[in-house]
């Protein structure tokens, strides 16, 4: 993933479709990995008892912005109730449905989009790994 080829749509499905219902992870912090490092960011697990975390920098100076979210969600409940699978992604007239689409993999795969295209606007170089 290269700084122009960020498609926010895209990479909030890769997140919804995985189902990271806590503890498990299933894969979503390894999404967000792929997504940032391109992005020039340092990227390290930080486990907490049984629920793994993602810490993510860029660059090792101040100012600092931070940026807090999560990729965890509650479990879905009964699937046949759903009107779109929980974790299959689908967008139907626009909208993205699914576990985690508005709380909060949507917001995460936007932020993440918007801090791509600062970057690529401003063309920051890639900071040392810190």
């Amino acid at each position: 993933m290269t700084l122009a080829s960020l498609d926010v749509v895209e990479f909030a499905r890769a997140l919804v479709r995985r189902p990271s219902v806590t503890p498990i992870d299933a894969g979503a912090l390894g999404v967000m990995q792929a997504a940032l490092e391109p992005l020039g960011f340092h990227c390290r697990r930080l486990p907490f008892a049984e629920v793994d975390n993602l810490y993510a920098r860029r660059g090792s100076a101040g100012p600092n912005l931070c940026f807090a979210g999560h990729t965890d969600v509650v479990p879905p409940g009964e699937e046949a109730a759903w009107t779109h699978p929980p974790f299959g992604a689908e967008v139907a007239d626009g909208l993205l449905y699914g576990r985690g689409a508005a709380d909060m993999k949507g917001g995460i795969a936007a932020w993440t989009a918007a801090v791509a295209a600062v970057l690529a606007r401003a063309r920051f170089p890639a900071p040392c790994p810190c």
